[in-house]
């Protein structure tokens, strides 16, 4: 913003009024030594022309000169203002000279008021110069006043330092405590078998109410590790076996006397295979079964007795049926190896007579369930 402070402006006031009046001091001594040398002149030429005007008269009356109408006087006086009035004399007609003294007394009178015009014009160029003068005085005292403003300069304010944002921390991710426990549990309902503890982990497969499930572990998050490290609901299994529904009675013929039968050996005969005696325990069905899927892409080979599931050592089956650690022999080898395998995993879907082989490709299409003879190394 800019401003005039008051010390300034009666600064420039004060110099403004002593400028007009030294203006107006000049023009008034102007306009008075104009009049005063207007005046001087004007009783200058009235002297001469009296002088002149006795002249004549003496000349005229002794005779001593006659004029003629075209007769014309040439005095030169050595004041310049003489030369001209007597110039206008002799440039006056012969009736105005041969006038009387009052005759002549008017054309010089009126030869003077002819001077003052010129007078009165030099005072006027003096006037005029001077109120350009004073006209040209004005801009100087505007431009004296452009130079006493002042600019403010605007004072730049401090910018806060920037605070720096805290990172937040990252929330450990608690860690799932598993108990070991060795059980057979059973679906409630269908029933997602998932990768790990969690309902947000992939589904593995899904179990039919009803399907036993081989559990290994126990976690602290109520979730039940199955045999092959994958992870079921605890809440949505049961310990109690489904019940089979009771067959509804039917009208029983009349009785009729039937032999008694005769109870069938047990089959304990004992073969010697390879050199080895062997327990026949008769056909099973056979399956086949892989590396199992993971949550995080990876596939697991890890058995329920904590072994390497292996290709032509390794199979599952029922824990009831075949302890584990039993050592078979499969008449016939559907992989085409010696026969030999080792109960070393179990699955919910193994049940009786069913032995479940271990393929390294075994859940793909390249094999198909089975029935062969099996024995019980001894």
């Amino acid at each position: 913003m800019k401003f005039i402070d008051t010390t300034t402006t009666d600064f420039i006031n004060s110099e403004r009024t002593k400028t007009i009046v030294s203006v107006s001091t000049i023009i008034i001594i102007c306009v008075a030594s104009i009049f005063i040398m207007s005046n001087l002149l004007n009783a200058e030429a009235m002297t001469v022309t009296t002088s002149v005007d006795e002249s004549i008269k003496e000349l005229v009356d002794t005779g001593d000169v006659e004029f003629e109408p075209d007769m014309s006087l040439d005095i030169t006086e050595s004041n310049p203002n003489d030369e001209y009035s007597v110039e206008l004399i002799s440039e006056t007609s012969d009736d105005t000279i041969s006038s009387d003294d009052s005759d002549n007394t008017e054309p010089l009178e009126s030869s003077n008021s002819s001077v003052l015009p010129s007078s009165d014009v030099s005072g006027e160029e003096t006037i005029s110069e001077t109120t350009t003068t004073e006209s040209s005085e004005v801009p100087s005292e505007t431009t004296s006043e452009v130079v006493t403003e002042v600019t403010s300069t605007p004072v730049p304010t401090s910018t806060p330092a920037p605070t720096s944002t805290p990172v937040p921390t990252a929330t450990p991710t608690p860690e799932i405590v598993e108990t070991a426990v060795i059980k057979l549990v059973y679906a409630k309902s269908e029933l997602n078998v998932r990768s790990g503890p969690s309902t947000s982990s992939p589904v593995v497969k899904t179990l039919n109410p009803g399907d036993g499930i081989d559990v290994i572990a126990v976690t602290d998050n109520g979730w039940y590790k199955t045999y092959n490290n994958n992870y079921v609901l605890a809440e949505l299994t049961t310990e109690v076996a489904p019940a089979t529904p009771t067959p509804v009675p039917t009208s029983a013929p009349a009785p009729q006397a039937t032999p008694t039968p005769v109870p069938a050996p047990a089959q304990t005969t004992t073969t010697v295979i390879n050199g080895e005696n062997m327990t026949l325990y008769g056909s099973c069905t056979i399956t086949f079964y892989g590396p199992q899927p993971m949550g995080d892409g990876s596939y697991s080979t890890s058995t329920a007795t904590g072994t390497t599931c292996t290709q032509g050592r390794t199979c599952a089956a029922d824990w009831g049926v075949f302890p584990a650690g039993t050592v078979l022999y499969i008449e016939n080898d559907p992989l085409g190896g010696d026969g030999y395998y080792t109960v070393e995993d179990r699955g919910p879907g193994v049940n009786g007579s069913h032995i479940d082989v271990y393929a390294d490709d075994g859940e793909s299409s390249n094999y198909s369930t089975t029935s062969r003879n099996v024995y019980v190394v001894n």
